[in-house]
């Protein structure tokens, strides 16, 4: 019997916002309310110098969660903040899967608490590391995907059954898919489906 995998986005996906942009405004909050000038100093750099192009988005994401290392972050609580945006989908309850996946660009600080609160299997989100920023930092599109199939071939599953997902940086997940689930898809990444021969549905 085959095995069938699941593979679930968090932003935009499974829930209906970015995770991480709420997220930069609850530690901002954070450390303004501990008094913790440092980390407040820290933050402000790093979004100032994305909003003024000096940092790609994968950069501030990485001085950012450097940043937060070591601190006292309530990460449930970041989670139940954001609870309101979550949505329901019947695969994720389903028993037809043998492995359910939460697959994210997002910290894994709060994503993992995300994927245990939604009974996932495992969680694949980005991690900080303690080597200088590269290019594999960020889950994300090629990397997202290498990823998924490093674990899946890591338990002798050979593909994805189903990805739901909302964006168009997991067309590489969408190319191995038997089955996509699409969350409102841009005229854009209609067009890049259409253009790769990729089925898919719409919800």
């Amino acid at each position: 019997m085959n095995k069938k995998a699941l593979v679930v986005d968090l932003d935009g996906t499974l829930y209906a916002t970015n995770t991480f942009h709420r997220f930069i405004v609850y530690i901002f909050i954070h450390s303004i309310k501990t008094f913790n000038l440092l980390l407040l100093i820290k933050l402000k750099i790093a979004v100032a110098g994305r909003l003024f192009h000096f940092l790609s988005h994968a950069k501030m994401k990485y001085y950012i969660i450097k940043a937060i290392q070591n601190q006292n972050i309530d990460y449930s609580r970041f989670v139940n903040n954001i609870s309101t945006f979550k949505r329901s989908f019947p695969e994720i309850k389903s028993n037809e899967f043998h492995i359910k996946i939460l697959a994210t660009a997002a910290p894994s600080n709060y994503a993992s608490i995300i994927s245990e609160n939604e009974n996932f299997n495992v969680c694949l989100a980005t991690k900080f590391t303690k080597t200088e920023f590269n290019n594999e930092f960020e889950n994300i599109k090629e990397i997202k995907k290498n990823n998924v199939i490093k674990y899946l071939k890591n338990i002798d599953i050979h593909e994805i059954d189903t990805l739901i997902t909302d964006h168009i940086d997991d067309l590489p997940l969408m190319k191995l898919s038997r089955t996509n689930i699409i969350i409102n898809p841009s005229s854009k990444l209609k067009s890049e489906l259409k253009q790769h021969h990729i089925s898919y549905k719409i919800i």
